[in-house]
């Protein structure tokens, strides 16, 4: 019986998640191809501006999941109690946000450039928080697979939903139908999977909760801010239009993160459960940061050497101008992969006010930086300030991981290799390129499988902790491994 997240293998349930997140990619990518040519780059880019908005303000709720999973990763922490403190503290803020929201309808409409723009911001504020809490309790026992399957299940829910809501006259509103109707839907599934009833929390557990929410809520609001700064800034200074440029190619990049995102997720609870158990923690953290990267790095490349042709290929002319931001993504998303396992070791470290500081820089510089950018270079310049600030985050991540775990290796040789096979698939792909116009989809098709065939072959060679790696891996794993299983608690 699995009780934490240390009776779990990190890399294999961070296979079993990757697997699932290239599974909700492909959803996900279908529904970005297709809304983006049937709603067009204004109404698109609106979606996207208010589902920002919506992120921004369940932020509370996040931050407090984050002490949830924290607490509930500790061996001496009774889980029922936690659970119930989740219910709490979603019913007070979904009424909280829910009476201020009804003040500002006007500026919403204004911002997001959608009359219904009210009530749709309602409609994602009553699913949304109802389903990523519970799913975080699964992360922090360390069912990192079993919680992104569920999450698949969710997306492949979606856009069935959305494309039928569209197509039937809703428009963009059929977009959040679908998504909170997916939602909803999914909750059972969570609820199952977690198999811990509620119970009310005693006082000293919410005042323990309070103490790491205190940090980890402010700290949400800047990381969410700080993620979808580009997007709401491009909004404001200039057009939806822009916005929906900006999201087509954040959408191409964002396998980049699946295997950081998912790692991280697991690692927090790891370190979290060891380090409560007074265990070593720096072999994980290292293993870890050397293969985050894995995808992040070929994306990074292959975005640098054929931009353009991603771009209008994927979705067609009228996004030619999204090609500018493409590769600047890519790079952030790649300074990302790195930065998300470092930033959940510290809080699982139990440094919660560390991450709250860094982020808060982190955005300051962003929003300076940006704001003076993009009046000056366009678009392109919201990027260029968030690769400033990503820098600035790893830089200080780095050092205070470092002095906390002296046994760490912030770049591994493994991480090095891999950036030598993506720098070496981006000359063949460049040269390829150059022989070989992008005139269709099967002109891409080939390009993406010579730019992949070299990374994957040339790491391969180069790399023997590598392949040993993919041998555990594949060793130890089954068919039952990849098919999520309810954990019993009682």
């Amino acid at each position: 019986m699995t009780t934490d997240a240390t009776d779990v293998s990190l890399s294999g349930e961070t296979a079993k998640a990757t697997v699932a997140k290239f599974t909700m990619a492909l959803s996900g990518f279908v529904g970005t191809v297709l809304f983006a040519r049937l709603l067009g780059p204004v109404s698109f880019g609106g979606f996207y501006l208010l589902l920002g908005v919506v992120k921004i303000a369940d932020r509370p709720i996040h931050g407090w999941t984050i002490a949830a999973k924290k607490r509930f990763s500790e061996h001496r922490v009774r889980d029922e109690a936690v659970v119930g403190s989740q219910a709490v503290f979603i019913a007070v803020w979904l009424v909280v946000i829910g009476v201020g929201s009804l003040t500002f309808s006007e500026e919403l409409r204004d911002y997001t450039g959608l009359v219904a723009a009210p009530v749709l911001f309602l409609v994602l504020l009553a699913s949304e928080p109802l389903y990523e809490p519970f799913e975080k309790l699964l992360q922090g026992r360390g069912q990192i697979g079993v919680a992104t399957w569920i999450d698949t299940l969710r997306s492949y829910l979606t856009l069935p939903l959305q494309l039928g809501f569209v197509l039937t006259g809703f428009g963009v509103a059929g977009m959040v139908y679908g998504l909170a109707g997916a939602t909803v839907l999914s909750i059972p599934v969570v609820l199952y999977f977690l198999r811990t009833p509620p119970e009310l929390p005693s006082y000293s557990l919410l005042r323990s909760l309070w103490e790491y929410a205190k940090y980890s809520i402010p700290s949400s609001f800047f990381g969410t801010i700080y993620d979808r700064f580009d997007v709401l800034l491009l909004g404001l200074l200039l057009t939806p239009a822009a916005a929906g440029y900006y999201e087509v190619a954040a959408k191409l990049t964002l396998p980049a993160v699946f295997v950081g995102s998912t790692a991280a997720s697991g690692l927090m609870a790891r370190v979290s459960a060891n380090r409560s158990k007074g265990k070593e923690v720096a072999d994980d953290v290292t293993n870890t940061l050397a293969f985050t990267s894995v995808l992040a790095i070929p994306i990074f490349f292959g975005a640098l050497a054929i931009p353009t042709s991603l771009i209008i290929t994927v979705y067609g002319s009228e996004y030619a101008p999204a090609a500018t931001l493409l590769v600047g993504i890519a790079g952030y998303r790649l300074l990302k992969s790195q930065n998300a396992p470092l930033t959940q070791t510290v809080n699982g470290l139990d440094n919660p006010e560390m991450t709250m500081r860094i982020s808060a820089i982190a955005l300051t510089v962003n929003i300076v930086v940006g704001v003076v950018l993009v009046l000056r270079v366009g678009p392109v310049g919201v990027v260029l300030a968030t690769l400033l600030a990503e820098v600035i985050r790893y830089l200080w991540l780095a050092v205070v991981v470092r002095r906390s775990i002296p046994n760490v290796k912030l770049l591994p040789s493994t991480l090095i290799e891999q950036i030598g096979a993506g720098f070496l698939m981006f000359l063949i792909v460049s040269v390829t390129h150059g022989y070989l116009p992008v005139r269709s989809w099967t002109d891409l098709s080939l390009l993406l499988l010579v730019g992949a065939s070299t990374y994957g072959f040339a790491l391969l060679a180069i790399s023997t902790r590598l392949r040993h790696t993919i041998g555990s891996v594949l060793r130890g794993s089954r068919i039952e491994q990849f098919v999520p299983r309810p954990i019993l608690k009682w």
